[in-house]
């Protein structure tokens, strides 16, 4: 009994494709259908190449200001980093001058 079943089926479809087939094809014959498709088609085609174009823009302004925040970003830790050093740069400077006088007095504490 499967195997008639598998048979019926295969035919089925056979004849449904043979069906879709014809009606296609005589649709494709017809200048006018044809002409139809082919508008239908470029249509679409421009819609694509516009909705392309529009994602492209997009695309390039998100870029834009991420390429500025990225920028902004840079200079004020590069700004952060200078303020650092020279902060670090005199608190070294003091502890040298410190050290320096501590020492002083000490050498005058010892000699006296």
């Amino acid at each position: 009994m499967n195997d008639e079943n598998r048979g019926g089926g295969f035919f089925a479809g056979f004849l449904l494709g043979a069906i879709v087939g014809g009606a296609v094809a005589v649709l494709l014959t017809q200048e006018e259908t044809r002409d139809l498709l082919v508008g239908k088609a470029r249509e679409a085609g421009n819609l694509a190449m516009d909705a392309t174009g529009d994602i492209r823009g997009r695309v390039s302004d998100v870029t834009s200001t991420w390429q500025e925040s990225a920028s902004d970003l840079y200079e004020r830790g590069r700004a952060v980093v200078e303020n650092a050093r020279s902060n670090f740069d005199a608190a070294v400077e003091e502890g040298k001058t410190s050290a320096d006088s501590l020492r002083d007095e000490l050498e005058r504490k010892a000699d006296a």
